[in-house]
């Protein structure tokens, strides 16, 4: 009995321990520490899935698994470019641009968004606004080993290609002759990256104005 009596006296002198509601607080904390905790496993699977989606041209899911995981997390490079390549596939070029745009505002180190937002230009013969993205990559350099072992894919190969074939259209002789001599200084197999790459003529007369 009186192991009792000290037993209530103990939880009187803290009055929390026996009000069961004002425990809802640190229930709240444990449940915003775990969803913390997990929010990087959530997004990585929604953006797998939006990736495994959009591999088989499944577009609308991937675009929904994207925005799920871009409202995790803002700055989610992968989910920003996967919801821009999805756009851009089903040929909805107006929404692939806003979204690299989207994504390369998040973060301008996207070297993937600003690549894809060049090429859509290019696609829309709008040479003068792809022009900046790709000196942007050409800026950086060409991948270590290490990156292209990592992704076999060259932008700064790619983007030198895209380059000369851009000032070419915009009538900038001198400035594509620099983009030749450094491709053809870094790779000097490059010759056949220009004459496999063809870009549609600006038969419209004024698809260079930004």
């Amino acid at each position: 009995m009186r192991q009792q009596d000290e037993k209530i006296e103990s939880v009187l002198a803290e009055p929390w321990l026996a009000k069961p509601a004002n425990r809802l607080p640190f229930s709240v904390f444990f449940v915003l520490v775990a969803i913390f905790l997990i929010k990087p496993l959530i997004i990585n699977r929604l953006v797998s899935r939006a990736d495994a989606y959009a591999s088989y041209g499944l577009y609308t899911n991937a675009q929904r698994e994207c925005k799920k995981a871009i409202f995790f997390d803002n700055n989610n490079d992968r989910a920003w470019n996967t919801l821009a390549m999805s756009y851009k596939n089903q040929g909805d070029y107006d929404n692939a641009i806003i979204t690299y745009l989207n994504a390369i505002n998040m973060n301008p180190s996207n070297k993937v968004a600003n690549f894809w937002v060049a090429m859509v230009f290019s696609l829309q013969r709008n040479y003068n606004r792809a022009i900046p993205y790709f000196e942007y990559i050409r800026s950086r350099g060409p991948e270590t080993k290490a990156e292209l072992k990592a992704d076999s894919f060259s932008y700064y190969r790619s983007s030198l290609v895209m380059l000369a074939k851009c000032y070419e259209k915009s009538n900038k002789p001198d400035k594509m002759q620099a983009v030749l001599e450094s491709l053809k200084n870094t790779y000097p197999d490059s010759s056949r990256d220009i004459d496999n790459l063809q870009i549609p003529d600006n038969s419209a007369g004024d698809a260079n104005n930004p």
